[in-house]
């Protein structure tokens, strides 16, 4: 059972906190990916993350939900630790099945789309609700196909997923992330692995959600930072050096480093 320290204060999160990390550090092996990252994200907050690959984007992003164990530091989501609980001033990691029930409020869309192959579209999205959250299938069913509608993908409900475009797929990967009624999505480059021309489809899915839900964000895609972001993080080997409105960021970037980043990949 792995433990790390107790926090200095495990003060009550304010309730507009969706997450908190204080002090974040992760290494694998002798490479340290994450450098006393501390972080704060506010209900209904669109956060994009950019920065150059490497730079520990991504794995800041499987932390948030315990996909990768943290060296140090402490995750907060929803005014719960993630991954560990306290006893008698210790920190102990929690169980498998309370670590997954802590997920269940935490939708993630990857690079690839991860969907059943052997499963409908249909049947992708009312897994998770039927057998995580213990919903009827009327009732799943019912939200799925409200979800494929939003996602203009209705049609597609009894189709495989080797009979959809990866636009296609992404988008039923994001509906079957919102089917759990999650408090924040976390998108890890979703279109990162699409063809140009379906990128567009995706994103504008996503304007969509930013408009009502939490979002943390890991994105090449500078328009869409640009259009949907609350705030902008640039990180760089490991650490957060630039944390500003997206105004700010493409006006006027505090950090050279983020003035070289933003000159190769803005034309």
């Amino acid at each position: 059972m792995s433990t790390l320290s107790k926090p200095a204060s495990v003060e009550q999160i304010d309730s507009t906190m969706i997450v908190k990390a204080h002090r974040v550090n992760k290494s694998f092996g002798s490479l340290q990916v994450l450098k006393d990252v501390s972080l704060e994200v506010r209900k209904n907050e669109v956060v994009v993350i950019i920065g150059p690959s490497g730079s520990g984007k991504s794995t800041l992003l499987r932390c948030i939900n315990h996909l990768e164990k943290i060296d140090s530091g402490h995750i907060f989501v929803n005014g719960r630790m993630i991954g560990y609980y306290e006893r008698g001033g210790k920190l102990y990691e929690e169980s498998e099945g309370n670590i997954a029930r802590q997920r269940a409020d935490i939708g993630m869309v990857f690079q690839r789309f991860n969907l059943f192959p052997h499963l409908t579209v249909m049947e992708n999205i009312i897994e998770a609700p039927v057998n995580v959250r213990k919903m009827s299938k009327a009732q799943s069913r019912s939200d799925a196909e409200q979800l494929l509608t939003r996602v203009g993908l209705y049609d597609k409900r009894d189709n495989y997923p080797n009979q959809l475009s990866g636009g296609q797929q992404q988008r039923v990967a994001i509906a079957r992330a919102l089917a759990m009624k999650p408090s924040l999505m976390l998108f890890d480059e979703p279109t990162s692995a699409l063809d140009p021309e379906m990128i567009g489809e995706v994103l504008d899915v996503m304007k969509e959600l930013a408009r009502e839900i939490t979002m943390i964000v890991v994105s090449h895609e500078m328009g869409f930072a640009r259009a949907a972001a609350d705030r902008i993080l640039f990180i760089d080997e490991g650490r957060i050096i630039e944390d500003t409105t997206p105004d700010q960021l493409f006006a006027n970037p505090r950090e050279e480093r983020t003035r070289a980043f933003l000159s190769k990949i803005l034309h």
